[in-house]
């Protein structure tokens, strides 16, 4: 709870990419599953198989590709916010209130390459066993072929 107050505007898209990159990450972990039990040349229509296997993996690269930035957003309000209190405050200054801004400046930083971190290793897994899948029916497409 604490980052989401101390996290400052952008942290709320990173919610929304954490949980649906989540939600992507689980559904997908339980397709593979269901489907690659039986190998793709036993099914009827495999470019179905296939195309059902890639679906929300342009999802999950997007939410790969725009945590970090979102992150990066959040980072470049936070020291905005410091630097502003910084000047209108040339004087005094109390320093709890700078330390917020580069607090909300760090939050959004680690958790947007958090998110990219984790996203990325399932993104990479899907398409690992994906290219996998779709190599063992080509060869069994071949194998059949030179018979």
């Amino acid at each position: 709870m604490r980052l989401i107050k101390e996290g400052g505007f952008f942290i709320f898209p990173l919610l929304l990419c954490s949980v649906v990159g989540f939600a992507i990450i689980i559904e997908r972990l339980i397709v593979y599953r269901k489907i690659m039990k039986q190998p793709l040349i036993l099914w009827d229509r495999p470019d179905d198989i296939v195309a059902r296997l890639r679906r929300h993996l342009v999802t999950l690269h997007t939410i790969i590709t725009i945590s970090p930035m979102l992150g990066l957003l959040g980072t470049v309000t936070g020291l905005m916010k410091s630097f502003y209190l910084l000047g209108i405050k040339t004087v005094s200054y109390n320093p709890q209130e700078i330390s917020l801004g580069i607090s909300e400046a760090l939050i959004t930083t680690a958790v947007g390459l958090v998110i990219a971190v984790v996203a990325t290793v399932f993104y990479n897994y899907f398409n690992a066993v994906l290219e996998s899948y779709v190599d063992a029916y080509n060869a069994a497409i071949t194998a059949l072929e030179d018979e």
